[in-house]
């Protein structure tokens, strides 16, 4: 009778154990996931799709439709509507396009912001904002994207993944629409001559 005892008790000893041990790795698990997260492969943010096992968000409609769908967008989309370029996006092709948020157009300062504000200057930055096509590991690599405007955008990307358009950081993860790929950024971009 003392024996069985002992087994239940060795037992009840063992799977205490293995609990403790599951929920310690489950705890680590768990802290360690976001910095997991943070890890994408090079090239992610501009090709989304082809690294299924990273995040990513997905748009079933065009890139003009999920920008006007999305708040902190808002004034990007009132500027690409005003120079017509919101239905361009609309339309078939693959683009990729650089989106500044709210805060950024905000941030703008004001002597920069009336630059800004002439005809001719507004639609050029924002198509500076614009690449037509996919964009390759290739163009990345080089370090410059030619943009619908003319002029290049420098590439870099860090040893941590993160990536810098000009001085703007882009945020990971990227959307990836019907007709290209949205990379969100914290900066308006400006083309050299501006």
């Amino acid at each position: 009778m003392l024996n069985i005892n002992i087994n239940s008790l060795t037992k009840k000893n063992w799977l205490i154990k293995l609990a403790f041990s599951l929920g310690i790795a489950g705890i680590s698990l768990l802290i360690s996931f976001p910095v997991l997260a943070k890890y994408y492969p090079r090239y992610a943010l501009f090709q989304p799709s082809a690294y299924t096992r990273y995040p990513y968000r997905s748009s079933e409609s065009n890139i003009a439709s999920t920008l006007a769908e999305d708040s902190k967008f808002s004034n990007f989309v009132y500027e690409l509507k005003t120079v017509g370029l919101l239905k361009e996006l609309q339309k078939k092709g693959h683009f990729t396009i650089f989106a500044p948020t709210n805060d950024a157009f905000n941030a703008l300062p004001e002597d920069v912001f009336q630059r800004y504000s002439q005809p001719e200057k507004r639609i050029r930055v924002l198509k500076y904002h614009l690449v037509a096509g996919k964009i390759t590991p290739k163009q990345i690599d080089s370090g410059s994207i030619t943009t619908v405007e003319g002029n290049q955008v420098k590439i870099t990307v860090n040893d941590d993944s993160s990536v810098k358009i000009n001085d703007a950081n882009g945020k990971h993860p990227s959307t990836l629409t019907k007709n290209g790929v949205i990379i969100e950024i914290n900066k308006v971009l400006f083309y050299r001559s501006f």
